[in-house]
């Protein structure tokens, strides 16, 4: 195999493990926006219940209301801001999976060809220098 080659398997090798690396850091914020949106979903359920709370009161005072309601948007905001910033993150796993996968065929089909050529060197090999005959020994009756 020629240096060239071994650099780039090298290089393929090296971008493989990168690609893994950026795949397990994804995973990683995915596992932090997951608790980021279970925290939202405690908030928007205690916002739920002081929303309830809030309508017995809301006869009297309208303002309270309009206060309430301001929250609930903003809330709905940052939900869809992390909704946007989750659609984001899983289109960049998407990416760097095909990318892994493209890379690893890649290789495969390398070692494919090394293997091949080494097949056809091996013939070449064996109809320049055939095989030594074989040389039976026969034990002495001496011994």
């Amino acid at each position: 195999m020629s240096n060239s080659e071994e650099n780039r398997l090298d290089r393929l090798e090296s971008l493989a493990e990168n690609t893994l690396t950026e795949l397990r850091e994804i995973k990683s914020g995915l596992q932090e926006i997951r608790l980021g949106l279970q925290e939202i979903k405690l908030g928007l359920q205690e916002t739920n219940q002081g929303l309830k709370e809030t309508r017995a009161i809301a006869n009297s005072n309208a303002k309270s209301i309009e206060a309430l309601t301001n929250s609930l948007a903003e809330s709905k905001k940052e939900w869809e801001k992390d909704r946007r910033g989750l659609d984001q993150l899983l289109g960049q796993l998407t990416r760097s999976m095909s990318d892994f996968y493209e890379v690893q065929s890649d290789f495969y089909n390398r070692f494919d060809k090394i293997e091949e050529r080494e097949s056809r060197m091996v013939e070449i090999l064996d109809r320049y220098f055939p095989p030594p005959p074989k040389i039976l020994l026969i034990p002495s009756r001496n011994s």
